[in-house]
């Protein structure tokens, strides 16, 4: 039997944490917003310097799952990048994008060669 998936907006809901400055956080949020939107992000480990005492609790991850994600993009998952997206109002194509080409130049090509047939 399936599991029954809770698709509600509580269960993506950022709780009230008294050490957040919400005054912080919104600014913190529109300079992303502003950067994505002109370009000027260039690797996704500027979203988690941006406010690293908030950003956590408005992704939703612990502080050190963000620095392990944010600073080795191919880490991310799907809801990583749909939630950087939704917090600061960006288009989820943009944020997607930045984490492509950021994991792409931290990527080393898999090498397969030893699962393959020897050329003659």
């Amino acid at each position: 039997m399936a599991k029954k998936t809770d698709k509600s907006e509580d269960k993506n809901a950022a709780k009230f944490e008294k050490r957040v400055n919400p005054y912080t956080m919104l600014e913190a949020l529109r300079n992303l917003k502003s950067r994505f939107a002109t370009g000027d992000v260039r690797s996704m480990k500027e979203i988690s310097s941006e406010y690293a005492t908030g950003m956590p609790f408005a992704l939703g991850i612990s502080y050190e799952t963000m620095i392990n994600r944010y600073h080795d993009p191919r880490k991310l998952t799907l809801e990583d990048i749909l939630n950087t997206a939704d917090i600061t109002s960006t288009e989820y194509e943009t944020v997607l994008k930045v984490a492509i080409r950021d994991a792409i130049r931290n990527h080393t090509k898999r090498d397969i060669s030893k699962l393959l047939p020897k050329k003659d």
